[in-house]
């Protein structure tokens, strides 16, 4: 790490902490994962030492629904984080601490449960929709396909968008006040940072499981205009990204152990396109389930849920790109550390 210095900003309600709060910080934590809601917690001394009293606990200064923009850097600052605080947890003890959580404007969409029918419409014209009643700006990628009914039973906004986001191999989050709702970031080039063993994490753990199901996917269902049945597959071939691996987890469990196809039974498929892209979609998202790991190193703001990272120093089948799944960065009085969870697709 050198001489860099741990560094962090926390903004209320568009403005700086006043020198008193920010006086009372004693750490910052910041953990997202793909398709939830990001989190931040601050945590703060509660006793002003100057008046005796319980700082913050008035509501005055610091209560639910204040928005909080948190940046976090070694030297140079990066924002990481807009949303707003949903909770404040006081300890009152020997260490009297007041933890504020909050999380970004993604789970604005877990507020209540809908019952409501979408006529005509594709998913990412409904994600847009969702978005807009929110009050975010939607980003979507195109899913084509035209549905002629869909029905959201009595479920959060969030709990149907993450539904119909699996099925496609789709992600849901949120920057700000915009929401995305868009294909698996998975297949991005890494383009960001690389790490070393030895020189830049503390610690690697990574665990290679051959896969039990899903080297094929079929999907079966009934095209009720044309009263016939539909079948699509998804093999080896139809791999969205191998990560820079040679060969896909899937054909290395085959070739190892034995082949193991699945079958899904799907109601009401429009046609052999939305058939084609179920099966893509089962079979790409199982198969990044190959390589697991999880590590810590120096904190690092570019490692983020939904980024490619390119680890290095594993040897020559596994250096190589991985998916970011889930951080967890923090920074108290020992410093800064970013602990991180990938996953990989081949080698």
């Amino acid at each position: 790490m050198g001489t860099s210095v741990a560094n962090y900003k926390v903004e209320l309600n568009g403005s700086k902490l006043s020198a008193e709060l920010a006086a009372a910080v004693e750490g910052v934590t910041l953990e997202d994962e793909i398709n939830l809601p990001a989190l931040f917690s601050i945590q703060m001394n509660m006793v002003n030492s100057g008046s005796g009293m319980w700082r913050g606990t008035d509501l005055k200064s610091i209560k639910p629904g204040d928005k909080v923009k948190l940046s976090l850097g070694l030297d140079k600052l990066q924002p990481m984080i807009s949303g707003e605080i949903t909770a404040l947890d006081l300890n009152f003890g020997e260490h009297s601490v007041l933890d504020i959580r909050g999380y970004d404007l993604l789970h604005r969409l877990r507020m209540g449960t809908r019952s409501k029918a979408f006529l005509k419409k594709k998913d990412s014209d409904i994600a847009s929709e969702i978005a807009k009643e929110h009050g975010l700006t939607p980003v979507v990628d195109d899913t084509g396909t035209v549905y002629p009914y869909i029905f959201q039973n009595n479920q959060s906004n969030y709990e149907f968008l993450v539904e119909r986001a699996a099925m496609l191999d789709y992600e849901l989050y949120a920057d700000d006040k915009k929401l995305y709702f868009v294909k698996s970031r998975s297949v991005k080039a890494p383009g960001l940072p690389e790490l070393s063993f030895k020189k830049d994490f503390e610690r690697l753990n990574l665990e290679l499981r051959a896969l039990t199901r899903g080297s094929k996917v079929k999907v079966k269902g009934w095209d009720v205009k044309e009263k016939k049945e539909l079948e699509a597959e998804a093999k080896t071939g139809d791999e969205t990204t191998k990560m820079g691996g040679t060969e896909s987890g899937f054909s290395l469990s085959a070739k190892a152990i034995e082949e193991s196809p699945v079958a899904i039974m799907a109601e009401h498929l429009l046609d052999m396109s939305e058939a084609k892209t179920l099966a893509s979609a089962a079979y790409n998202s199982r198969l990044r389930d190959f390589i697991a790991g999880e590590g810590m190193c120096w904190g690092n703001p570019q490692l983020r849920a939904g980024q490619t990272v390119k680890l290095l120093g594993l040897g020559d089948r596994f250096s190589g790109i991985y998916y970011i799944v889930s951080t967890v960065h923090k920074i108290d009085s020992k410093g800064y550390t970013t602990t991180f969870r990938v996953k990989r697709t081949g080698l």
